[in-house]
C-alpha cells in the first residue's frame, strides 16, 4: 500500500510531465523571498499591530500608484499580498508582498509609497532581512509565521 509521500510524489511527476517543468507545492518553498524567482520580486513592508494587514496593504498599494499626487506608471503585472509575517527580536513586524510584470515600476512605486507613509521596507538577502533604514536582521533571529492570523 502506498503512503502519503508516494502519492504526493506520483502527483508531482504527473503534473511536471503535463506542464513541462518542476512543480513546487504550496508550503515547500519556505519563507517568501529566500529563493529568488525570475518572474517576480518579494518585498516586506513594516506593519502596525493595531491594523489588519489587508488594510495596510491596500493603503500601501493605493498610495504607491498615486504617490505625492503624481501617478506612477506601472506597465502591467500585479502586486499580491503574501502569507508571511516576520517578527523581529524588537517586536516590529514585516509582511511580504510580491509583484510581477513591470518589476522596476512596482518596486519604484512601492518604495515611494512606503517612504510617503513612513514605513520601512525590506528584502531578504543571504538569509537576512535587509531593511531600508540600514538595519539588518538575520532570519534566524526572527519569528516567521505563515498564514493570515
Amino acid at each position: 500500500m502506498e503512503d502519503n509521500n508516494d502519492i504526493v510524489e506520483a502527483n508531482r511527476r504527473s503534473l511536471e510531465e503535463r506542464y513541462g517543468g518542476p512543480i513546487v507545492f504550496e508550503g515547500e518553498e519556505g519563507i517568501a523571498g529566500i529563493k529568488p524567482h525570475h518572474t517576480e520580486e518579494v518585498m516586506y513592508f513594516e506593519c502596525k499591530k493595531k491594523l489588519a494587514i489587508s488594510t495596510q496593504y491596500r493603503a500601501l498599494l493605493n498610495t504607491s500608484i498615486f504617490s505625492s499626487g503624481k501617478k506612477i506608471d506601472i506597465e502591467g503585472g500585479t502586486c499580491i499580498l503574501g502569507l508571511w509575517t516576520l517578527t523581529l527580536p524588537n517586536g516590529k513586524m514585516f509582511h511580504d508582498l510580491s509583484y510581477s510584470g513591470d518589476i522596476p515600476g512596482w518596486r519604484r512605486a512601492l518604495e515611494a509609497s512606503a517612504a510617503e507613509r513612513g514605513l520601512r521596507i525590506g528584502r531578504i538577502e543571504d538569509l537576512k532581512l535587509v531593511i531600508s533604514d540600514g538595519e539588518i536582521v538575520a532570519l534566524s533571529e526572527c519569528s516567521a509565521r505563515r498564514g493570515s492570523k
